[in-house]
């Protein structure tokens, strides 16, 4: 199964809340932690949080 597909079944599973937000991140980390992934929704833009920042 391609990386993308993966992606689809980890946010679905997240916006129906069978799964946490840590456990969503957890997966996606672990399995392609060199992948970038767009939120090009306002509902998936919504699940966001600011944690942090770094001054360079």
């Amino acid at each position: 199964m391609q990386f993308k597909a993966y992606l689809i079944i980890y946010k679905e599973s997240f916006v129906k809340g069978e799964i946490s937000r840590e456990a969503f991140w957890a997966l996606v980390k672990f399995k392609y932690p060199t992948h970038q992934m767009v939120f090009c929704t306002q509902e998936a833009l919504s699940t966001l949080t600011f944690e942090r920042s770094y001054t360079l």
